[in-house]
């Protein structure tokens, strides 16, 4: 029954993901109306720099990934409960990946912006405009953040100043920036009096707090590796054993799988319990 079922769901599935991959391709976009989740995801794609995908093409995607997954695991064992597992991993897989890569992201896009706020800041001391130090920040700042700058730079000189930043802010999606720019934008406003220090006492904090993240980060990876390598082995053995010897698994049958799947549930418990207690504390947005 499972044999003959199985191969059409996840064909169902994946005509469902190709479908909102279609859908989220073409659906014209909509900021203002676009609900609080799928704002979130946005946000969370612009940082680990995919500003461009959208989150129903995201989702799609994790979707087909897991339905191919489990097709992929369902011909290899034929066991219900490692379908499931396998599916499960291959829809939390991109999820996975781009977190990684939205931390690592983060954490050099800040370094990027304490420096380009100190730099901005020398700018201002010497006699500078604002808009002279942006130009500045585009031509010779932090080369991570050069072509966002410059692209600041363009937008700034075809419209305003205070349009650009937004725009600017929407695209990095990063709370050390919401500030930066919420500086420039009251600086904007009242004539820019106060900015060098605000931008010295911004760049201070920001170094702090930098200082902070790598320390935990270090600790981080630490853990990290270690719940990988504690999770993957019985998995491992798991489906090495079941290909080379076969006949050793006949207990898990039938019946046997509900013990199957209460061993993936502990092992996926144990795993995000260890990374829940190594996470790094997030920043929230501000002034958005």
């Amino acid at each position: 029954m499972n044999e003959t079922v199985m191969p059409y769901l996840l064909a169902a599935g994946l005509g469902l993901a190709v479908y909102l991959v279609y859908d989220g391709c073409t659906r014209p976009r909509s900021a203002a109306g676009r609900p609080d989740r799928l704002r979130a995801v946005h946000e969370f794609l612009a940082r680990a720099g995919l500003p461009e995908v959208r989150p129903a093409a995201f989702m799609a995607f994790s979707l087909a990934s897991g339905l191919l997954l489990g097709l992929f695991a369902a011909l290899l064992t034929g066991w219900p409960a490692v379908t499931v597992v396998a599916a499960l991993a291959g829809l939390a897989g991109p999820l996975l990946y781009y977190l990684h890569r939205h931390n690592r992201r983060r954490a050099q896009l800040q370094s990027a912006l304490s420096e380009a706020i100190s730099q901005l800041r020398d700018h201002l001391k010497i006699g500078f405009s604002v808009a002279d130090s942006l130009v500045g920040l585009a031509e010779t700042g932090p080369e991570a953040l050069r072509p966002e700058f410059a692209r600041l730079v363009r937008h700034m000189r075809a419209d305003r100043l205070d349009r650009a930043l937004i725009a600017m802010r929407e695209r990095l999606a990063d709370p050390v920036f919401d500030l930066f720019a919420a500086s420039l934008l009251i600086s904007d406003e009242s004539g820019g009096r106060s900015l060098g220090a605000v931008l010295d006492g911004l760049a201070q904090a920001t170094r702090a707090e930098l200082r902070t993240q790598q320390e935990i980060r270090s600790y981080q990876a630490r853990t990290v590796l270690a719940a990988r390598i504690i999770a993957a082995v019985p998995l491992v053995l798991l489906l090495g054993l079941h290909t080379l010897r076969p006949g050793y698994f006949g207990v898990f049958q039938g019946a046997g799988q509900l013990w199957l799947a209460a061993v993936f549930v502990l092992i996926a418990a144990g795993y995000g319990g260890m990374l829940y207690v190594a996470r790094v504390p997030g920043e929230g947005r501000v002034l958005h």
